[in-house]
């Protein structure tokens, strides 16, 4: 992995353009997101206090919607940057590349909002189950015109393997919508405020992305050495799909099978991500005081609450997954096909034994983060809480495993996955949740997860990657969460001390760390 990475690195002097190596990426990328997520989880209690439950659940299903309809209704285009960056980098056709992506994007989100605004009422009741203030509706559409801009140029940036100015995107996103949303509803603010802080929180997000494109784009296209060999025609005739010219038709032939597959993942697994929320609202009855919509609604925000700390612990799968995909392809495009395993397989590894820890003192923190933060206000939350915990943490290792998919260009599996965990989801929502409330929307979306993940299991394994006993204790690990906190700290810490004790494993490990860091370490190996 370390001569990997430190070969990205090296410069030449017609070359001024450096990527960050993963190692350096991840330490930068954890501690950022670490830091960042902090302050949202200080934002999400801020939200739960300052806001009653049923304005949570509003923003839980505005927020939902906004996640959902960016990536379905970009019809996968600019998802196909992490991967495939790199491939038109090599071929010197980097520029014209990016600017038919923009140029699609751009489309796209033209039309969209265009529609939103001109049928607010419509939307209204998509998202909210009933018509709205259409200020809310235009501010909704605000945060997805803004939510575009900061992922478009985070994706660029990551694609290009600029992980700490990504990190450093996150961070001021997460820190510019706590401070201005926290803000604005201490002044009085409504909710509809809070939407478009959102959508000013990305804008201002993406200037230092935009400026770190500008600044490196002319030495990005210019190749190394050693790069100019792996892109050589004659480096590898197995492959001459990579040979043909690059001309707009053959560009979209190239990439129609991937995007389409992105596409049908983003679908399908946000209509998942939103569907145990949907079933709430309409399986929720009326109650003596509240009409079905309005108990709908706070029950919502009951499941957002518990689902607070979990959801911390996926957004930092999803971004261990994005960082690392770029690295993959990179490694895919140069030859070095066993490194994609390997790095795979330590990552896969390390986000377990790691989120199973940090599962584990979450559960612990509980009655004190629900009782004294959230005054006792979020009972329901509280009790769902390991549930959630485990099946957020399965998500993240689907997050992060379905990456050999799509580095091998066998993506089309994974929204296959993801629809048999949407049905399973939907069934057993609808059996559960009328006889057991929330605790049944949770029992069902743990059961939906676990299908999810042995489907993307079942395909990687399908595809080639070598399944070993690793691949099955760390499926588990997250369950040992459902029996007690302690016993899953236990378990967590003594897989890591055998992995540690593991020769090859811990040189690897350590090889990858920069210098100054492995030369602390090595004394404990």
């Amino acid at each position: 992995m370390s001569t990997a990475d430190s070969a990205t690195q090296s410069t030449t002097p017609r070359s001024a353009f450096r990527v960050d190596s993963l190692a350096i990426g991840m330490i930068v990328m954890l501690a950022m997101t670490v830091l960042g997520r902090g302050i949202g989880f200080i934002r999400g209690m801020a939200f739960c206090r300052l806001m009653d439950d049923t304005d949570v659940g509003r923003w839980s299903m505005a927020f939902g919607f906004i996640t959902l309809i960016t990536p379905v209704m970009l019809l996968g285009i600019p998802g196909v940057l992490p991967r495939f960056t790199e491939h038109f980098r090599l071929k010197r056709s980097l520029t014209p590349f990016v600017r038919r992506i923009a140029t699609g994007t751009l489309a796209c989100t033209t039309i969209f909002v265009t529609t939103m605004l001109w049928l607010p009422d419509w939307f209204g009741w998509i998202v909210f189950l009933q018509p709205q203030d259409n200020r809310l509706i235009y501010g909704v559409a605000g945060a997805v015109v803004g939510m575009i801009v900061y992922n478009f140029i985070s994706d660029l940036n990551g694609s290009l393997r600029q992980v700490r100015m990504v990190s450093c995107m996150q961070f001021m996103q997460g820190v510019g919508f706590t401070l201005l949303s926290v803000a604005w509803l201490l002044t009085g603010g409504t909710f509809t405020g809070v939407v478009w802080m959102f959508a000013a929180s990305c804008l201002v997000a993406s200037i230092p992305g935009l400026w770190s494109l500008v600044r490196s784009w002319d030495s990005a296209q210019i190749l190394q050495v050693s790069e100019e060999e792996s892109s050589s025609p004659a480096a590898d005739k197995t492959r001459p799909s990579d040979d043909v010219s690059f001309g707009l038709w053959n560009m979209i032939r190239r990439l129609a099978p991937y995007a389409t597959a992105l596409w049908l993942m983003n679908l399908i697994g946000n209509l998942f991500e939103l569907s145990d929320r949907y079933m709430i609202l309409h399986f929720i009855p009326a109650t003596e005081t509240l009409s079905a919509e309005i108990a709908g609604q706070a029950a919502v925000g009951q499941y957002h609450s518990g689902r607070i700390i979990p959801m911390l612990l996926l957004s930092l799968g999803t971004m261990i997954g994005g960082v690392m995909l770029p690295y993959l392809s990179a490694d895919w495009e140069a030859k070095r096909f066993a490194a994609v395993q390997t790095r795979l397989r330590d990552a896969l590894l390390a986000v377990s034994i790691v989120f199973t820890c940090g599962s584990a003192m979450a559960i612990l923190l509980g009655p004190w983060i629900f009782n004294v933060l959230l005054q006792g206000r979020y009972t329901d939350g509280m009790t769902l809480m390991p549930m959630a915990l485990c099946f957020c943490t399965w998500a993240a290792l689907v997050t992060v495993g379905q990456n050999y998919l799509w580095t091998v260009e066998k993506g089309k599996w994974v929204p296959v996955a993801m629809a048999a965990g949407l049905l399973s989801n939907l069934a057993l929502n609808a059996w559960l949740l009328p006889m057991y409330g929330l605790q049944g929307a949770v029992i069902a979306t743990l059961c939906s997860h676990g299908v999810v993940m042995s489907g993307v299991w079942l395909a990687m394994i399908g595809c080639g990657y070598k399944v070993d006993m690793t691949l099955v204790v760390l499926s588990l690990l997250p369950v040992s969460l459902l029996v007690s906190p302690y016993v899953a700290l236990l378990l967590a810490i003594a897989i890591g001390l055998m992995v540690w004790n593991d020769d090859a494993t811990r040189q690897r490990w350590l090889e990858s760390l920069p210098d100054k860091v492995r030369s602390k370490l090595m004394p404990l190996g």
